[in-house]
C-alpha cells in the first residue's frame, strides 16, 4: 500500500493540494520496500531457527521450490499480459521489447551488469529479493550464539559497498541501480535476520516483553519509522526521498529504517495486543493476502487510468478522482491475479512431493 501511495502521487503529478501530513505519507511510500525487505528476512529466517532448535534439517529443494512459486508465476503472467496488451496497442503496456531485454526480465537480470532497467519500476525489487533467497541458507548458518556477530560484519560490508559505488564516478542511473541492488541492500535483510534470531532466543528463554511493553515498543518504532525521512532536513532543505546520495547521514538511512522495522516486528511477534488487534483487521489481512499481486499490478493500472483521464495534467489538477478509482481497480486486478495465478501455483506447489 505504501508503494501504491507513492506511485499514485508521482504519476498523479505530485499534487500540491494535499494536506502536509497526507503528502508526507504519500511521498515516503518508497519506504515500504524497506519494511518489506526486513519483514521478508524476519519471516523466512524463522523456519531455519526452528529447525536449528529442534536439531532438524531444512529441505533446501523444498525451500527453493516454494520461493520460485511465490514470485515467478504471478510475475511471468504479468509479463505475458503486458506483452499482449502492447501488441493490441495499449499505451500502458509493453511495446516492442528486444529479445535480450525479454531474456533479462525472464531471468530477473535487472539493474545488474550489463545494465537492463526494469520495464515496470516496481520490478527492481524482484532480483534483490530473489538474491536474498539464494543467500539466506548460507547466512542462516550464522544464526548461532557464537556466530551471529558475523552478520554485523556483513552489514558493515554492505554499507562499504554503497559508499564505494557512490564515489566511483558512475552515472546517476548506474548509481541508483547498483547501490540499491545486492549487496547494497543486503544490510536490511541481515537486520531482519538478527531480529528473528534475538526474538527466538528471548521466546525460548521466556523473556519476551509484556503486552503493554510490546505495544509501547511497537508504537515508538512506528513513530520513528514515519519520521525518518526528516533526517534529510539535517543535511538539506527537504525530507529524504529514497534515492541514494553521498551524504553519510542519508546513505545509511536504510539501516535506520531497518532497525525501526525490526523493533516493530519484534514487538508484534511478542504479542503487542493493541497494535496487533488493529493490524489483524479483516481488510488488512485481505490486503496482506493479495499484497504481492497488488505490488505488481498497481503501476500499470494507475498508468492506464491516467491515460483514460486525459493525461498528466488532468490528474494533477484533480487528484482524488484519480486516486480512489486507482486504488479500487488496483485491488481488483490484484485479487484476480491472486485468485487465478498465485493461489493455484501455491496450492500446486504444496501438492507436489519433493525428495528431501
Amino acid at each position: 500500500m505504501a508503494i501504491l501511495l507513492l506511485h499514485a502521487y508521482t504519476l498523479g503529478g505530485q499534487p500540491g493540494s494535499l494536506p502536509g501530513p497526507v503528502a508526507w505519507l504519500f511521498r515516503m511510500g518508497w519506504s515500504g520496500v524497506d519494511a518489506f525487505f526486513v519483514l521478508s528476512a524476519f519471516l523466512l529466517s524463522l523456519p531455519f531457527l526452528r529447525a536449528q532448535t529442534n536439531g532438524q534439517q531444512i529441505s533446501l529443494r523444498r525451500y527453493a521450490w516454494r520461493r520460485v512459486l511465490r514470485i515467478l508465476p504471478a510475475y511471468y503472467a504479468q509479463i505475458v499480459i503486458l506483452l499482449v496488451a502492447g501488441v493490441l496497442g495499449a499505451g500502458w503496456a509493453w511495446r516492442d521489447p528486444s529479445l535480450p531485454t525479454l531474456l533479462a526480465h525472464a531471468l530477473l537480470w535487472l539493474n545488474a551488469w550489463p545494465l537492463v532497467h526494469p520495464q515496470l519500476p516496481p520490478w527492481w525489487t524482484l532480483p534483490v529479493e530473489a538474491g536474498f533467497y539464494l543467500l539466506l541458507p548460507l547466512f542462516a548458518r550464522l544464526l548461532r550464539p557464537e556466530r551471529w556477530p558475523w552478520l554485523l560484519v556483513f552489514i558493515a560490508l554492505s554499507q562499504a559497498w554503497r559508499i564505494t559505488l557512490m564515489h566511483a564516478g558512475l552515472t546517476r542511473g548506474e548509481e541508483i541501480a547498483w547501490v540499491e541492488h545486492l549487496p547494497g541492500r543486503l544490510d536490511q535483510f541481515l537486520v531482519g535476520m538478527l531480529a528473528a534470531y534475538f526474538w527466538t532466543r528471548r521466546a525460548h528463554a521466556g523473556a519476551l516483553p509484556s503486552g503493554k511493553q510490546a505495544d509501547v515498543l511497537a508504537i515508538m518504532a512506528t513513530i520513528v519509522f514515519l519520521a525518518l525521512p526528516g533526517v534529510g532536513l539535517i543535511v538539506g532543505d527537504r525530507p529524504f526521498a529514497g534515492a541514494p546520495v553521498a551524504s553519510p547521514w542519508l546513505l545509511t538511512w536504510h539501516v535506520y529504517a531497518a532497525l525501526a522495522v525490526a523493533a516493530l516486528l519484534f514487538a508484534l511477534a511478542s504479542g503487542a495486543p493493541q497494535l496487533g488487534r488493529l493490524l489483524s483487521a479483516t481488510p488488512l489481512q485481505f490486503l496482506g493476502t493479495i499484497s504481492f499481486s497488488l505490488y505488481l499490478w498497481h503501476y500499470p493500472v494507475l498508468l492506464a487510468l491516467r491515460e483514460a483521464a486525459g493525461g498528466y495534467g488532468a490528474v494533477q489538477a484533480d487528484f482524488w478522482p484519480y486516486f480512489w478509482p486507482g486504488l479500487l481497480f488496483s485491488i481488483l486486478a490484484a485479487t484476480v491475479s491472486w485468485w487465478c495465478v498465485e493461489r493455484p501455483a501455491q496450492q500446486w506447489g504444496r501438492r507436489v512431493k519433493l525428495v528431501v
